[in-house]
């Protein structure tokens, strides 16, 4: 066959493989199709029957009970409150008591808390015991932002897969949040913007879609490699080519360098922006993660944890790739020139 007629067959190979993953991701259904067919072609090239893949149970985002943190309420005497409509935060507090403040959203919550610093810090003749507790708020902020957020519904659905595929930029979204929380306290908070922030968070999922596709990728990459290591000794018996391992390179060049391979790049390179921006905000907020939140995101996302199921993911396309070498090393194919043939 001509070469250029090659060259166009592996063009229109990679890119099919390509637009099935990539549109496999986008519906949430993941890639597992384009796996099974990858190691169901090795399987028939070294004559082994590919192994049974099991996909691990993945943990839950925890639940809003277990990570909810306890605020302390402030109570104030009669005397107290009367001093209050000096610096103008008589009707703010009375809000606050009344039926419907006392049922505030726990982002409402933070934007009354915002508001009453605000007013405090206005006010010239505030009393010590008012300073005092404007302190003890600003110390309660941190506190207050991580039920507004991560305990709150709207990241439960972000973080899960119970709303439709998001195609939105998670990091942006989980950016403008730090900058929410950089923001307490010195009067750059923008309670509009953060309320915004949190809909488009409850609007669909990104975390849930992607873990999925991690363990597919995860499961069939460890099964590819597991034929390729037990099948390289008779493979190539005397340490040379054969016109199976040929085949080998074949698949190896149209289904994993042309198909699996970019598309595995291209998808984490859009996942690891959000991935590092979740890392910077968890250290921000670190003295304030409750244990079974900490232990979750350690298990899940955290990429400073090497048994994250982030890292092993990336650890095992990476196994995945070296098994691929050492087919290759073990056959004597110089792979450079074994690529130009195809």
């Amino acid at each position: 066959m001509p070469y250029t007629v090659k060259c166009w067959i592996n063009k229109l190979a990679w890119l099919a493989l390509v637009l099935c993953l990539s549109a496999c991701g986008r519906s949430g259904q993941g890639p597992e199709p384009v796996l099974i067919d990858y190691v169901t072609r090795i399987g028939r090239v070294v004559d082994a029957e590919p192994p049974k893949v099991i996909l691990e149970t993945l943990a839950g985002y925890p639940e809003r009970r277990e990570i909810l943190l306890t605020v302390p309420k402030s109570d104030i005497g009669v005397a107290q409150f009367i001093e209050l409509h000096d610096c103008d935060l008589g009707a703010l507090v009375g809000y606050r008591n009344s039926p419907l403040g006392r049922t505030q959203l726990a982002s409402q919550r933070l934007s009354y808390e915002q508001a009453w610093l605000a007013a405090v810090d206005r006010c010239v003749d505030a009393p010590p015991w008012m300073i005092e507790l404007a302190d003890e708020k600003v110390a309660q902020l941190p506190a207050l932002f991580w039920n507004a957020t991560f305990a709150a519904p709207e990241m439960r659905v972000a973080f899960g897969s119970s709303g439709a595929h998001s195609e939105a930029d998670l990091a942006y979204l989980l950016r403008t949040l730090a900058d929410a929380l950089s923001g307490l306290g010195n009067g750059r908070f923008d309670g509009q913007t953060f309320e915004a922030t949190l809909g488009q968070l409850k609007r669909g999922s990104w975390v849930g879609y992607a873990r999925q596709e991690w363990a597919l990728w995860r499961a069939y990459l460890r099964g590819a490699a597991l034929l390729l290591d037990e099948a390289r000794p008779r493979l190539c018996r005397n340490g040379r080519p054969t016109p199976r391992s040929r085949h080998l390179v074949n698949v190896f060049q149209r289904y994993y360098v042309q198909g699996i391979q970019p598309a595995l790049a291209a998808q984490l390179g859009r996942q690891e922006p959000w991935i590092r921006q979740l890392q910077t905000l968890m250290l921000e907020l670190s003295d304030r993660i409750p244990a079974p939140f900490a232990a979750w995101y350690r298990q899940a996302l955290d990429p400073a944890a090497v048994d994250s199921e982030w890292s092993r993911t990336r650890r095992d396309i990476v196994t995945h790739a070296e098994a691929w070498q050492r087919v290759f090393a073990f056959c004597g194919i110089e792979l450079g020139a074994a690529l130009r043939e195809y």
